[in-house]
């Protein structure tokens, strides 16, 4: 299993954008923490990184992202860094949020929201 690495000075070279709209949601997936707060339609939960795997690649399956558009990232400083983001799936817009930590040069994600707008 590879992990992408991450300079943790430059938050920048992480590119969400890829795991969204080119539908690499394994790649996503080896991100995650052993432990995932998921928030997405359908499915609301604290999953292993397992189960989590499955409801991820579900919603990728049946909602096929188009564009992925980064709003806004922070974080750090010995907190965990966030991305706000919107992904238009279809004729469908949603609102992500990515919380994610750095375990030395990898990004562990910790909780992943992609939430219908209204």
């Amino acid at each position: 299993m590879t992990l992408f690495s991450l300079n943790t000075f430059s938050q920048s070279k992480i590119n969400f954008e890829e795991y969204f709209v080119k539908n690499h949601a394994a790649q996503l997936i080896q991100s995650f923490n052993n432990t995932i707060d998921i928030d997405i339609p359908d499915s609301k939960a604290n999953f292993s990184k397992n189960q989590a795997s499955v409801v991820v690649q579900t919603f990728f399956k049946n909602n096929s992202p188009t564009s992925y558009k980064t709003n806004h990232r922070g974080g750090g400083n010995g907190r965990a860094n966030y991305e706000i983001g919107n992904l238009t799936a279809g004729k469908l817009n949603y609102r992500t949020y990515l919380l994610y930590e750095l375990k030395g040069e990898i990004v562990q994600i910790i909780e992943l929201r992609i939430e219908l707008e209204d």
